[in-house]
């Protein structure tokens, strides 16, 4: 410790106070750190907003459902222009390899479960596929896995009842969160919420045996954990009448304008299901869609959706005079977004028509061997869809160009013996779907294949 030395006795003191360097240091940093973030303001830095980034997709898996009494193999095709070689086909716990090339429909293997196809490099972009038959006309295209998808108008009771069909693609468990709405809002069902799907399988969900109910529901899945690919199995019948079964296609999220096309002919019931899961109360409008306009049914209202309600609307008068005038499918606009599903029951065959997304690109799909048409509507300007239908070797059975153009539909009629169905839309996109018809009526939807994956975009924080 050191002493100040003295000051003469009557003199002005003057004090010199020496500062350590450490102690002013200990002091100074943190008071210059806290002014200098204080200067930095949120609003002198400018964040860009980073899109997504497409990148070349190298692998791919689709998954074709399990198959109804009747069914032929599951058929998977590219639509890589110029691609051919080996897909990795799964069924079960078996795995085979088949040769596929652009153009070609090729078998992808049997049994009693659903069907998993991978494509590496050249083949992961534009695969698809479509599991097909029944004793009566049925099909739907295989599926990537989504996680988030909307299944309108499923039934729970004995004389309409579905099967949830959930399929893991990977080697870790998958889970998946599903939620019901019904005619009074969302069902509390304990068992429908995180269910698991071990690796490498497959999973079936019977609502008739979970929550046994005779009003119309809608079901929303969610993939919280893991890839899943989900598919629904609808059965309907009268009252002394037998069952017909159908896939029910899946809507991508509710909507305030929605196309669905399809409206096979005949004597028959006709049913329009509408589902608010908001929180208001919302009004919907019908339209019909023909090749020459669209227009409003002949009587038909303004119809009224509570909040997280389902309801039904029978169409059977609306939909069958307007098929005389030459309908081909049901456009729906509500104030706030909803889901729907037209159901048809004609002649004992069960069919759907669900909300299609636009198709912005080249695209093809797997049909069945007999009559059928490719349904277009919804054009977002005018433009040309190119249509070439191939048989299931490969030979070009047809190519057409077909005009389009917005307030009104087109329509395509396809070889019989046409297997895929390409379509290549050109200044304008447009919703599509083929209508197969023989024994029973069958719908399938064109929707943009897989073939970029999608980097996220990243970007600094603040400190």
């Amino acid at each position: 410790m050191s002493t100040p030395a003295p000051t003469n006795p009557g003199a002005r003191s003057s004090r010199r106070v020496k500062v350590d360097v450490t102690t002013a240091l200990a002091v100074g940093l943190p008071i210059l750190t806290v002014l200098a973030v204080l200067l930095v303001q949120p609003g002198d830095v400018t964040l860009s907003r980073q899109a997504p980034t497409r990148t070349p997709l190298t692998s791919a898996s689709v998954v074709c459902p399990s198959p109804v009494t009747g069914s032929p193999d599951a058929l998977v095709s590219t639509d890589e222009k110029g691609a051919s070689g080996e897909l990795e086909v799964e069924v079960g716990k078996d795995s085979s390899r088949i040769q596929v090339a652009q153009g070609r429909a090729t078998p992808a293997g049997s049994g009693d479960g659903p069907v998993v196809v991978n494509g590496h490099g050249d083949l992961a972009p534009g695969l698809f596929g479509s599991r097909l038959g029944g004793k009566q006309l049925a099909g739907v295209p295989c599926s990537i896995t989504t996680a988030d998808q909307w299944f309108t108008g499923v039934g729970a009771g004995a004389g309409h009842t579905s099967q949830l069909e959930l399929v893991n693609p990977d080697a870790g468990p998958a889970v998946a969160d599903i939620t019901l709405y019904g005619r009074a809002g969302t069902i509390d069902v304990p068992r429908l919420r995180g269910v698991s799907v071990p690796g490498h399988s497959s999973l079936r969900l019977d609502l008739g045996k979970i929550v046994p109910r005779r009003d119309e529901l809608t079901m929303h899945v969610v993939t919280s954990r893991g890839r899943l690919a989900s598919s629904v199995l609808d059965t309907y019948a009268v009252i002394g009448g037998a069952p017909s079964s159908d896939w029910l296609a899946p809507q991508a999220a509710p909507a305030t304008s929605a196309l669905l096309l399809g409206t096979p002919g005949g004597a028959g019931k006709r049913t329009l299901v509408l589902t608010n899961p908001g929180e208001d109360e919302t009004r919907v409008s019908l339209k019909i869609v023909s090749e020459r306009s669209v227009f409003a049914p002949e009587g038909m209202k303004e119809i009224r959706l509570a909040p997280g309600s389902v309801k039904r609307v029978s169409l059977t008068e609306q939909v069958a005079s307007a098929i005389t005038k030459g309908g081909f499918g049901l456009q729906v606009e509500s104030t706030s977004p909803v889901t729907a599903t037209l159901r048809s029951f004609v002649g004992g065959d069960l069919s759907h028509a669900t909300p299609g997304s636009a198709v912005t690109e080249d695209t093809a799909a797997v049909v069945p061997i007999g009559g059928k048409r490719l349904l277009l509507a919804g054009a977002s300007g005018v433009g040309v869809v190119t249509v070439v239908a191939t048989s299931a070797s490969g030979e070009e059975l047809s190519s057409t160009r077909a005009e389009v153009r917005p307030g009104a539909g087109t329509i395509v009629t396809l070889p019989p013996k046409a297997t895929i169905v390409s379509i290549a839309p050109s200044q304008a996109s447009v919703v599509a779907a083929v209508e197969a018809s023989g024994n029973g009526t069958a719908v399938l939807p064109l929707t943009d294949l897989l073939r970029n994956g999608l980097i996220p975009g990243v970007r600094p924080g603040l400190p």
